[in-house]
């Protein structure tokens, strides 16, 4: 029997994840549920599907209330960190299982500790795919040696346009002509003043020593194409870095295409009967 999945956010990962259940890339999956506060990204998307979700909603309490909700056993937070703080405890209340792709709420100590209450409390599981890096679980694995962890990020104008932190200190950022260190601090911070730049932070917070003790730069360069990502580990034993590079989506700037294919695959793993490869 397919997994019936629910999908919050219908933006640039949204929209993806949707097509490839649509495609029939994903086994075992049926796309039950769009919902988005965003009616026009919302009918959107609804409009581009062959096989139309039997739910679509722009009301969370009209959606929870639907009978389409009643059989979705997985739900996708594909929107934004304001909506996983909104939206993902209820979820999990209601016997839902979750993948949260804002991945910078769980910076928040009272949402973690809801969170990680909700799922002791319950059998049900929060899926935080890997995003735009690899190497999550070699972190993981040495997480009680580690010394120092160090992201350095890079990205373009466009990619860092509307973050927060700009307006905090009135700067324009179309004005930065040269490649130029714009934020060095630790994750919680760098997480609250780019929410939606640096996701990476938080699941290298999460997998390794803690959102204070990583520390984060970030690096605005005009000339560079991808969005960068270097992260410098120093454990007990030794030390490794893992480089990774890749294209912005064409939808979202904001957004690695990277993150997009990692949130497909983390599902895929979800609804998968085969070999789970990785911890």
């Amino acid at each position: 029997m397919d997994i019936k999945v629910a999908i919050i956010g219908c933006g640039a990962i949204g929209r993806e994840i949707a097509l490839s259940i649509d495609a029939r890339k994903i086994p075992n999956c049926e796309l039950s549920i769009l919902f988005d506060t965003d009616s026009t990204k919302l009918r959107s998307l609804h409009k581009d599907l062959n096989t139309k979700p039997s739910g679509i909603f722009d009301d969370f309490d009209k959606l929870v209330a639907s009978n389409d909700y009643h059989n979705v056993s997985l739900v996708i937070e594909a929107a934004s960190v304001k909506a996983a703080h909104t939206y993902g405890p209820t979820i999990l209340k209601q016997g839902k299982n979750i993948m949260i792709m804002s991945i910078g709420a769980f910076s928040d100590p009272a949402f973690y500790e809801t969170i990680i209450q909700l799922i002791t409390d319950s059998d049900n599981n929060v899926f935080l795919p890997s995003g735009a890096i690899g190497g999550a679980d070699i972190i993981r694995s040495v997480k009680n040696y580690i010394d120092e962890v160090t992201i350095v990020t890079t990205k373009s104008n466009k990619s860092l346009k509307g973050a927060p932190y700009f307006y905090n200190k009135d700067i324009d950022i179309d004005n930065i002509k040269e490649k130029k260190v714009i934020f060095i601090g630790n994750a919680v911070d760098a997480i609250k003043e780019f929410p939606s730049n640096v996701n990476i932070s938080a699941l290298v917070s999460l997998a390794g020593i803690g959102f204070k003790k990583t520390r984060v730069k970030i690096i605005v360069d005009p000339n560079i194409l991808t969005n960068k990502h270097e992260i410098q580990v120093n454990w007990k034993f030794g030390s490794f870095q893992i480089t990774v590079e890749n294209m912005p989506s064409p939808d979202n700037p904001k957004t690695s295409y990277l993150a997009i294919l990692s949130a497909i695959e983390c599902l895929r793993g979800i609804c998968s009967k085969n070999l789970k490869i990785g911890s």
